[in-house]
């Protein structure tokens, strides 16, 4: 007697570019943590964990987007304004990044869709409309991705061109944590 070899439909594939995509969400991950630990965190000490669980969070908000370097931009932008908000009233706070980058905490990352949409609005009007904030994303991940001195000194002069003190302080300080690791 012969023996029949049955065959079974594989359903495994292989996905051209997902491994490469992989890398470039989590270059992005690691890119936005560092950024928005710096601008709403920077004077906080968390456990592995806290982090892990935050870096996750907003993994999973690039993964779910369609273009996921718009949508860390759109992240960045997001934290500017949240820090913008702060710094505009004294007695408010930030939470534990877990609980601010909540997707249903309405008071946290979330909250601050609509003051990003109203800045989009306005750039259908006004394209160059606070495009530092837009250029700020661009700065951290180009340096994240080539630390030279030729791109320091371009993006320094851009902030210090655009009159933009706080964004050139905060560049600066993000820029010492992603050469630093801290």
């Amino acid at each position: 007697m012969k023996a029949v070899k049955k065959e079974y439909p594989t359903h495994l594939r292989v996905v051209k570019g997902l491994k490469d995509r992989s890398e470039i969400i989590e270059r992005l991950v690691d890119t936005a943590w560092g950024f928005a630990c710096t601008a709403l965190w920077n004077t906080s000490i968390f456990s592995n964990k806290e982090i892990e669980e935050a870096k996750s969070q907003i993994r999973e908000l690039l993964v779910n987007s369609k273009k996921a370097e718009k949508a860390y931009s759109v992240f960045c932008q997001r934290v500017l304004l949240a820090r913008q908000y702060l710094n505009n009233n004294p007695g408010k706070y930030v939470p534990l990044p877990t609980i601010w980058l909540n997707k249903d905490n309405p008071f946290g990352f979330a909250g601050t869709k609509e003051w990003y949409d109203n800045i989009r609005a306005l750039r259908s009007s006004l394209p160059t409309y606070k495009a530092e904030l837009k250029a700020f994303s661009e700065a951290i991940l180009e340096m994240k991705e080539d630390a030279s001195e030729k791109n320091f000194e371009y993006w320094k002069n851009y902030f210090i061109g655009r009159k933009a003190p706080g964004l050139l302080s905060l560049f600066l300080q993000t820029i010492a944590r992603q050469q630093f690791g801290l």
